[in-house]
């Protein structure tokens, strides 16, 4: 018979938390995989009505194989990205700024939409982060912080480090406007859910208010 401890516990939770936190991606990560994908079969159109002409010109032919044969490569990379959304790899480092500035890239569309504005702080942050804690994280952190915005807010991230961490802040004030409520592809991510994505990956949570500090070790 096997005892459950409280470390078992915790790890059902971070998983209830991570599946929330990709069912509220994948319209994203999909339009991700297949952002590539679409403009394939309208070159190929047009390729096969240049190639039926009498004399067909070859040479925008040439281009547009080669312009598919771009978007293929573009795909390819681009699904294997969201299956590391889906299945990290728990040695893949990032820099502070890019990973604040990735995770801003999933969101940004519906920030757009609900009327909220976006002050990325950080710039060239020095130091480097684990991928996937700042991914899932940073992420979740962004979704708890907004969720529950009655109207427009602005998102303020700023962030300082040492040889030995890195602490990335986000603030949300008040903003101009009423904003827009946004339909959600799942459940509103919740201050527990990112409790408990930070504690399995060993980063720091401070939550008071508008403001919120997240620590994240710096990579060996």
């Amino acid at each position: 018979m096997h005892t459950y401890s409280s470390s078992d516990g915790a790890a059902i939770t971070a998983e209830a938390a991570r599946y929330a936190l990709t069912r509220r991606l994948l319209p994203v990560l999909r339009h991700h995989m297949v952002v590539h994908l679409q403009p394939i079969g309208m070159i190929y159109e047009v390729l096969d009505r240049k190639l039926v002409a009498q004399q067909p010109d070859l040479v925008p032919v040439r281009e547009g194989l080669a312009k598919i044969s771009q978007l293929a490569r573009l795909a390819v990379s681009s699904c294997l990205d969201v299956v590391t959304w889906l299945a990290p790899d728990p040695g893949v480092v990032t820099n502070v700024g890019a990973g604040v500035e990735e995770s801003l890239d999933l969101l940004r569309s519906n920030f757009m939409f609900r009327g909220f504005t976006i002050s990325n702080q950080i710039g060239d942050a020095p130091g480097d982060v684990l991928q996937a804690a700042m991914r899932e994280v940073m992420t979740a952190a962004l979704m708890a912080a907004t969720d529950a915005a009655l109207g427009a807010v602005e998102v303020v991230i700023m962030a300082h480090g040492t040889s030995h961490a890195t602490v990335v802040s986000i603030e949300t004030r008040p903003g101009n406007g009423a904003g827009f409520t946004a339909e959600m592809a799942y459940r509103a991510m919740q201050w527990a859910d990112v409790q408990a994505l930070a504690q399995s990956h060993s980063v720091g949570l401070a939550h008071e208010g508008a403001q919120v500090r997240l620590t994240f070790a710096t990579a060996a």
